[in-house]
């Protein structure tokens, strides 16, 4: 199970790897730390004073979209899809891909595309049925993921600034600025081709992916199972963060597993809110786009 939890989440991983917050700290620390902390602190708040007083937290009494027959068929259903990732996995790393970075990304996506290919057969299968209410259309409810990130990334850089502060404060290393193999041979290499089938592989494959087993099968299975809306997005959100925790170095781990969370946080939400993948699969996808930008300015 190491191995294929390994296989699966070693891209998605990349999310954390600029840490939304090295960046901003670097640059804060050649100017004027505090301003920045300011500026980014104030944009969080406000961020949650738009959560707070539009509602944005609440989810329907109901499941709606596409949910799971049985608790079981999706808990099983992302079993064999992380099965059938680490199988493509091992198929690709067969293939004769003499440059290792450029092998290293064809395994990712071959692995992630069979993880969607089955998540989102079960999802719109007979082993599904429909919830309460259809899910939102998916144009207005990728516009609101693409809305989401303008709220998650202010909170997030906050969060990530602070525990880095606080770190720094005990005397403790602060966060690595690429804590990710995959991120280090971007800015080492700076081969632009790496780069753009690197940032479709995070911002689709790993986007789709990752949603279509996390908020397409295994929330709903939680909510059937009667944890209730809150209780199955809590409940998501921690175990995909407690799953990256051997992907994270050490001295990254604190800020990376808050960041990780509340970004699940978020992501489930939207999948309760919109009652579909598009809103959350647009937040993710973004996300991971904007990290591996701030990663490589």
């Amino acid at each position: 199970m190491h191995v294929i939890a390994a296989i699966s989440i070693d891209a998605p991983a990349l999310l954390l790897q600029s840490n939304g917050d090295s960046a901003v700290a670097d640059a804060a620390a050649t100017a004027a730390p505090w301003a920045m902390a300011a500026v980014v602190g104030l944009l969080a708040v406000a961020s949650l004073v738009a959560v707070v007083r539009l509602r944005l937290w609440r989810m329907p009494a109901e499941a709606s979209g596409r949910i799971p027959r049985d608790p079981a068929i999706g808990a099983l259903a992302m079993m064999f899809a992380l099965v059938a990732g680490a199988l493509a996995a091992a198929a690709a790393g067969g293939a004769a891909i003499a440059d290792p970075a450029y092998a290293r990304l064809a395994t990712g996506a071959l692995s992630n595309l069979a993880q969607a290919a089955v998540a989102l057969l079960v999802i719109h299968s007979v082993l599904s049925r429909p919830g309460a209410a259809p899910a939102m259309p998916v144009r207005r409810a990728a516009l609101h993921g693409a809305a989401a990130l303008a709220l998650v990334f202010p909170v997030i850089a906050a969060l990530s600034i602070a525990i880095n502060a606080a770190l720094a404060a005990f005397g403790l290393p602060k966060a690595p600025d690429a804590s990710h193999e995959t991120l280090q041979l971007l800015v080492e290499r700076r081969d632009p081709l790496l780069t753009t089938l690197t940032l479709l592989h995070v911002a689709v494959l790993v986007a789709v992916s990752e949603e279509a087993l996390w908020r397409g099968l295994l929330q709903p299975s939680m909510r059937r199972a009667g944890l209730g809306a809150a209780g199955a997005v809590s409940a998501t959100a921690l175990l995909f963060t407690s799953i990256h925790w051997s992907m994270i170095p050490a001295e990254g781990r604190a800020a990376g597993l808050a960041m990780l969370f509340v970004l699940a946080c978020a992501l489930g939400i939207l999948r309760e809110r919109t009652g579909g993948l598009a809103a959350p699969i647009a937040l993710h996808a973004l996300f991971n786009a904007a990290n591996v930008a701030i990663a490589l300015a």
